[in-house]
Parts: C-alpha cells; structure tokens; sequence
C-alpha cells in the first residue's frame, strides 16, 4: 500500500512540475513553435474584427454576456486539466493550466458575435448548435491536430452539449439581468 503523501510532498511535487513546464514551454514553445504563434494570432485577431462589428449602443451588454462566456468557460477549462480530462502541449505563457486564447478570446468572441446578430430564442439556439457543432467537431479536432489540445479522457461529443448549455443559460441569465436591472 502507498504511503498518503502530505501537504508539503504535493507542494514540493507540485513545484518540480511546474519548473519543469516552465523549462518546457521556453525552450520548446515561446518564439519557437509554429503553434505559439497560432496561439499569440488567434488572441488578438478575434477582437479586432468583434470590435469592427460590435453594436456600440449594446456594447455594455454584450461584453458582460462575452465575460460571463470567458468565466465560465475558464472555469470549465480548468477543472478539465485538473481532473485529467486534457491537457494543453501549447500555451501563451506557463503560467495558467487552460489555454488562455479559447477561453478568453476565441469562444467569447463568436460567441458575442451571435448574442448581437441572433436575437430571438429559436435562431439563438440554431446559430449555437451551428457554434456548438464546429467547436466540438471541427476547432478540437483541428486543434488535437496541430498537438495543441490533448485528450486524455475526455471525447469530441462531451463538448457539444457543454458549449450548447453555456450560450443558453448565459442568455438566459442576461435575459433576467437585463429585466432585473429595468
């Protein structure tokens, strides 16, 4: 039988880890890896063209709908990575477990994109099956492709309904904030 590590063996291992990402990440990723720069591109350039488009009158509602989007799915990503569900080979910096650029740029953007242009719930709910359908069975796989996203326990399927569930009820929610707030 295993001897239960204590608190001070879980720090120390997980310290040695964490060195050993940092080692990793700047001698294999930063600057280096085709996918770093994929990563850094796809930060920024959602914003860009969200911010050439975005309706200026609702701008105030449709970023707290695309923060909620962000924290949910920062949330949801960690506790993916931490229960060994996937992982990520690539990332912007060390220094988060999740990959920053989905959950921060790339989901919350598209998924403004539609809060803005799909206004009624049945072609809201259409345009997020559309989303919901492309993330799980196109971006993760392109993205497992480029060996940026690892599976470990986790399949394409499970995200469909995830990505589904968070544009509704985050609507939903926004839906009863902006009442609330009338």
């Amino acid at each position: 039988m295993k001897p239960i590590p204590t608190f001070e063996d879980v720090v120390r291992i997980q310290k040695e880890a964490d060195e050993a990402l940092r080692r990793y990440w700047a001698d294999e990723v930063f600057l280096v890896s085709y996918q770093w720069w994929v990563i850094l591109g796809l930060t920024f350039i959602p914003f860009i063209v969200w911010w050439k488009i975005v309706d200026r009158k609702r701008l105030f509602e449709i970023a707290t709908y695309g923060l909620l989007v962000s924290t949910v799915s920062v949330i949801f990503d960690a506790i993916g990575v931490e229960t060994d569900l996937w992982e990520y080979r690539y990332r912007e910096v060390p220094l988060l477990d999740v990959l920053m650029v989905f959950d921060i740029s790339v989901m919350p953007v598209v998924f403004m994109i539609a809060y803005q242009y799909f206004n009624t719930w049945k072609s809201f709910a259409a345009a997020h099956i559309v989303l919901a359908a492309v993330f799980a069975f196109v971006a993760e796989p392109l993205l497992v492709w480029m060996d940026i996203y690892v599976l470990m326990g986790w399949k394409y399927i499970y995200s469909f309904p995830v990505y589904l569930a968070i544009a509704v009820v985050l609507r939903w929610l926004m839906q009863r904030l902006k009442k609330a707030a009338a």
